[in-house]
C-alpha cells in the first residue's frame, strides 16, 4: 500500500510540474506577445521582450551597433548558457548520481524480474519501492529536457520580436532615404512651389512633363534604396557567412521579405508592421524586392546548412545527455504499461521529439533562430563531454583511495 502511495505521488509531482510548464510558457511567452512596430512616427520602438532586450544590449555593445547580428547570436548563446550553468550542472549531477543508482540497482532489479515476472502489478510496487530506497529520480531524467522546453520557447518570443524590429528598422531607413532623395529632385525641379515650407509631391506641375519628372524621381529614388539598402550599416548586421539576411530563413525564402511577410501574413515573423500600406511598401522597396540571394533570380537567402546542422547536434545533445544519465531498467517480459517501460518511452519520444522541432524551427523560422539552435546544442556536447571527463577523473580518484593496496603506499 505504501508503494502505491508513492507511485501516486509521484504521479501527482509529474503532473503538476507538467502543468506549471505549461503555465510558464503562456505567462512568458504571451506577456511578451506585442510584435507589432509601427513605421508612421519619426522612429521605430525598441523591443518589449526581456530576451530581445538582452540581444540588443549585447549588439550594440559590438561594433556600434554595426556587427552582424549572427554573431551577437553567437555571443548571446554563450552568455545565456554561462548563465544558465548551476542549474546545467545541477541537472547533471542528479544525472550522474541516477546512473550509479542505476549501477547499483541493475542486479537487484533483475533479481525482481526473476521473482516477480509473470505479477505485472507486484513487479511495478518492487520496482517503485527500489527506486525510492536507492532515491533513484525518474523527474531529475525528465527535468533537463523539460527546463530547455521552456527555454526554447521563450527565447523564440524574443527571437521573434527581433526579427519584427529589424524588419521596420529596414523599411523605415529606406523610407527615409527614399522620401529624402524625392524631396531633393522636387526642389532642384520646383522648388517650394506651393510655398507652404514643404517639399512634396505636391510642388510638382500636374502635365505631362510634371508626371514624366515624377516617375524618374521615384525610380532614382527607388535607386538610392537599394545602393542604401545592400551598402548601409544595416547590410552588414543582416548578412552573416553565408547566409543573406539573418533575419530571413537559412532557406529558399528571398532575402529582402514582401509586405505580406514583414506584416505577419504569412511565415512565423509575426512582426505585423503598423502604419503602412501595400502600395507605400512596394513603392519604397521596389528595386530591392526580388534581389539578392542564390539561385536564379536571387530566389534563396540561405543553403539550408543551419536547419540540418540543427537537427544533427540536437539530436546527438539528447542521445549524450540521456546516457550520462543512465538508461532506466529493462521492463519485465510482456510489462507494456510498467513504470520502466513508460519511463524508456517517454525518453525516446523526447530523444527524437526535440531535434524534429529543432528542425521545423530551424527550416521555417529566421536563420538567426537557427543559429542559436546550432550554437546551444554545440556548446551543450562541449558541456556535457567535459562534465563526464570531470566525472571520469573523480571516480578514479575515489577508486584509488578505497583500493587498500593503492591506500597503504
Amino acid at each position: 500500500m505504501a508503494d502505491l502511495v508513492f507511485e501516486r505521488k509521484r504521479k501527482i509531482q509529474i503532473y503538476l510540474l507538467a502543468a506549471l510548464v505549461i503555465i510558464c510558457c503562456l505567462i512568458l511567452v504571451a506577456c511578451n506577445s506585442d510584435n507589432s512596430y509601427s513605421v508612421a512616427g519619426d522612429s521605430v520602438s525598441e523591443p518589449t521582450h526581456f530576451m530581445a532586450k538582452f540581444m540588443l544590449i549585447i549588439n550594440n555593445s559590438m561594433g556600434g551597433g554595426a556587427v552582424s547580428f549572427g554573431w551577437t547570436v553567437v555571443v548571446f548563446t554563450i552568455v545565456l548558457r554561462l548563465i544558465l550553468s548551476p542549474l546545467d550542472i545541477w541537472q547533471k549531477i542528479i544525472g550522474r548520481k541516477n546512473s550509479k543508482a542505476m549501477e547499483r540497482m541493475k542486479p537487484q532489479l533483475e533479481a525482481l524480474q526473476a521473482k516477480y515476472g509473470e505479477d505485472k502489478q507486484r513487479m511495478q510496487q518492487e520496482q517503485m519501492a527500489l527506486y525510492k530506497k536507492e532515491k533513484y529520480s525518474m523527474m531529475g531524467m525528465c527535468l533537463p529536457t523539460i527546463i530547455t522546453f521552456v527555454l526554447f520557447f521563450v527565447v523564440f518570443a524574443g527571437f521573434r520580436q527581433m526579427v519584427g524590429y529589424q524588419f521596420a528598422q529596414d523599411y523605415k531607413s529606406s523610407q527615409i532615404v527614399y522620401e529624402t532623395t524625392l524631396s531633393e529632385q522636387i526642389e532642384e525641379k520646383y522648388g517650394d512651389k506651393n510655398g507652404d515650407g514643404i517639399i512634396d509631391v505636391d510642388d510638382i506641375v500636374k502635365d505631362e512633363e510634371g508626371a514624366a519628372f515624377y516617375a524618374t524621381a521615384v525610380e532614382n529614388a527607388q535607386l538610392a534604396v537599394k545602393d542604401a539598402y545592400f551598402s548601409g550599416d544595416q547590410q552588414g548586421v543582416r548578412s552573416w557567412l553565408w547566409i543573406k539576411n539573418i533575419f530571413v530563413g537559412d532557406n529558399w525564402s528571398k532575402e529582402v521579405p514582401d509586405f505580406v511577410t514583414v506584416t505577419g501574413q504569412s511565415g512565423f515573423a509575426n512582426s505585423r508592421l503598423a502604419g503602412i500600406t501595400i502600395d507605400e511598401y512596394n513603392t519604397v522597396m521596389g528595386k530591392v524586392l526580388g534581389t539578392g540571394g542564390y539561385g536564379k533570380g536571387g530566389s534563396w537567402n540561405g543553403l539550408l546548412i543551419l536547419p540540418v546542422l540543427s537537427i544533427v547536434l540536437s539530436f546527438l545533445s539528447q542521445k549524450l545527455m540521456s546516457k550520462s544519465q543512465g538508461q532506466p531498467p529493462v521492463p519485465a517480459a510482456g510489462d507494456k504499461n510498467g513504470a520502466a517501460n513508460a519511463s524508456q518511452q517517454s525518453m525516446k519520444m523526447m530523444q527524437w521529439l526535440m531535434p524534429i522541432m529543432m528542425g521545423v524551427f530551424g527550416l521555417l523560422y529566421s536563420g538567426a533562430f537557427a543559429l542559436y539552435m546550432f550554437t546551444s546544442s554545440l556548446t551543450a556536447i562541449l558541456f556535457q563531454l567535459l562534465f563526464n571527463l570531470c566525472g571520469k577523473l573523480a571516480d578514479n580518484a575515489a577508486g584509488k583511495k578505497s583500493d587498500p593496496r593503492i591506500a597503504k603506499r
